[in-house]
């Protein structure tokens, strides 16, 4: 053994990796409330680390966001929604399962602020999701908040939730989903009344840093 690994070998903290025993932690999950897609992600969503779901207005997203939301605060989480376009429909998240006992809801003014709010949320510790929904364009965010919320939500071991129009923390989000393909399906028919039965829209995992990536699911939901 060489002069250098002799002293990394000694050196052993921080972590207490010592060369040759070296093995990567098992990352936790949070749970969909979706078995597809937890199957597709390989257990869940991963804790501590960022994860973007993206697609146009009425695609589904926030649809997804709050089954999502429903899991974590059925499962006992309380979870912080930064929403700066005050988008958020109580009514609808409630009838979606989220807890609203267990959900703080942020309203900030702007997107920057809203990305600071974020960024104190996972700091304060003690959420187990954080929803951050940035209902616009990617020039709208500065990058250089994307590194600072990778951190932070590593350290608190949160899972941090990014919807919007388009995928925008970069190479910092672990893994990036992509809701398309949306569907309206209708019940009844002739000479009976017809009604709005779900929205099916397709999401691909395009991107994984936890996982593998391509991954392809169709989700079917009462609200978009």
């Amino acid at each position: 053994m060489s002069a250098a690994a002799v002293l990394l070998d000694r050196l052993g903290r921080p972590g207490d990796v010592r060369l040759g025993t070296a093995r990567p932690a098992e990352l936790a999950r949070l749970a969909s409330g979706l078995a597809a897609l937890d199957a597709v992600l390989g257990g869940g969503l991963p804790r501590g680390r960022i994860t973007e779901l993206a697609g146009r207005r009425s695609s589904g997203r926030t649809g997804l966001a709050c089954r999502i939301a429903a899991a974590a605060t059925g499962a006992g989480e309380t979870i912080a929604w930064v929403d700066p376009a005050d988008a958020l429909d109580p009514e609808a998240a409630a009838a979606a399962g989220v807890k609203l006992d267990r959900t703080l809801w942020v309203r900030p003014r702007t997107i920057l602020d809203a990305l600071r709010a974020a960024e104190i949320l996972l700091q304060a510790g003690g959420f187990g999701l954080v929803v951050l929904d940035l209902d616009a364009p990617r020039r709208s965010a500065r990058s250089i908040a994307w590194p600072r919320l990778a951190r932070a939500a590593e350290q608190a071991r949160t899972g941090l939730l990014v919807v919007a129009p388009e995928r925008q923390a970069g190479t910092f989000a672990a893994v990036g989903l992509e809701v398309d393909g949306r569907r309206v399906r209708w019940s009844g028919g002739p000479g009976r009344l017809v009604l709005l039965d779900a929205i099916e829209t397709r999401v691909t995992v395009a991107r994984s840093r936890v996982g593998r990536p391509g991954g392809e699911l169709v989700v079917r939901q009462a609200c978009a």
